[in-house]
């Protein structure tokens, strides 16, 4: 997720991450580092910290994960030669998880989105937005996905049968476990059924690069340069691996940063499969939703999770907020002609947990 500004009352404390990150940028750009500011990671455990410049500023990021920014390092490269905009890496020390890359400013596509939904006038450049969005990932899976190997050094994971049942039992763990009361809890055969759910979906092909966590707040909206227009900027790719390629659609348009409603959807949709036959993959939209349908019901059910794991392990609560909206979602895909899942017990429990006032 990318990183918020801190706010300008807040008093920078030195930390080694930030430390360290101001020794990489003298050393490796050959200039003092004025100032130091903490930036909030969101989702996150990684800390993020702009270091001002005599010239400009840079963002650094430090992990403890070195596998990780090795990997974000590696695909930050592989993407960028093709032509995908992803940030530039000023300098790094992969060996120490640090890494220091260009300013993209402080608003994601979900600042704009939210700006714009709050305007009389906003919804057409929301909607336009989200079609160039929608279209750059179809160039990223398809695009990106070419010579995944060779850019990791190793076959990449794949997202299979163990991530969608990782990805249920974070709804089961955080959401249903803490949230549901006793008499909202899952019967056996609804289980049962969520099993059969996560065995259909490993079934889907997993032949491009799946981003994994494709959603607004992980897009900077920026000006890169003199006399060039505001648009996308990728971040937090590095978990990416082969997977569907109804995964990553349906966590943009099912995302509540987005505000996407069901109109804009069914036109993004279309869009986003414009964009595959552009990047020569033509697939008919009635397949395609007899997958995503399903894909977006598990990703709703990992958010759910999420949002409480966030709020109550990582001590940010306004992830509670999400709540609602994803609520509201999983009714509304429970009553999609076009879901039939044809698991009753699960249909049914899941009717009765979106029909809950949320907690």
């Amino acid at each position: 997720m990318p990183p918020r500004a801190g706010t300008a009352h807040e008093r920078p404390q030195a930390s080694p991450a930030s430390e360290a990150l101001a020794a990489l940028a003298r050393k490796a750009l050959g200039v003092p580092v004025l100032a130091i500011e903490p930036m909030a990671g969101g989702g996150s455990t990684r800390e993020f910290w702009r270091l001002r410049l005599p010239e400009g500023s840079v963002v650094g990021m430090a992990g403890k994960d070195v596998e990780e920014a090795g990997d974000f390092l590696r695909l930050t490269a592989h993407l960028s030669a093709h032509h995908i905009p992803v940030p530039q890496i000023r300098a790094a020390e992969e060996s120490r998880g640090l890494c220091l890359l260009e300013d993209l400013g402080t608003h994601t596509l979900a600042d704009r989105l939210r700006a714009w939904r709050a305007e009389a006038a906003g919804a057409p450049l929301a909607l336009n937005a989200l079609h160039g969005v929608t279209r750059w990932l179809a160039v990223i899976q398809i695009r990106g996905g070419q010579g995944l190997d060779s850019a990791l050094g190793r076959p990449p994971a794949q997202l299979n049968g163990e991530a969608f049942r990782a990805d249920i039992q974070t709804f089961l763990g955080f959401y249903a476990a803490r949230r549901l009361p006793e008499a909202l809890q899952p019967s056996g055969a609804a289980l049962a059924e969520l099993d059969t759910l996560a065995e259909r979906l490993n079934a889907l092909p997993r032949d491009h690069f799946c981003y994994r966590d494709f959603q607004a707040r992980n897009i900077m909206w920026c000006r890169r340069g003199p006399g060039t227009g505001e648009g996308p900027v990728f971040l937090d790719y590095q978990g990416g691996l082969n997977g569907p390629l109804a995964y990553d659609l349906a966590s943009l348009l099912f995302s509540p940063d987005t505000g996407a409603d069901a109109q804009e959807r069914f036109l993004l949709l279309h869009a986003y499969l414009d964009a595959l036959r552009e990047q020569g993959m033509s697939v008919a939209p009635e397949a395609f939703l007899r997958e995503f349908l399903p894909v977006a019901l598990l990703r709703r059910l990992q958010a759910l999770g999420a949002y409480v794991r966030i709020a109550e392990v990582s001590g940010k609560p306004v992830y509670l907020e999400k709540i609602p909206r994803a609520l509201a979602d999983l009714r509304a895909l429970l009553e999609d002609d076009g879901l039939a899942l044809g698991l009753p017990a699960l249909e049914h429990w899941l009717g009765l947990v979106a029909r809950q006032e949320p907690p």
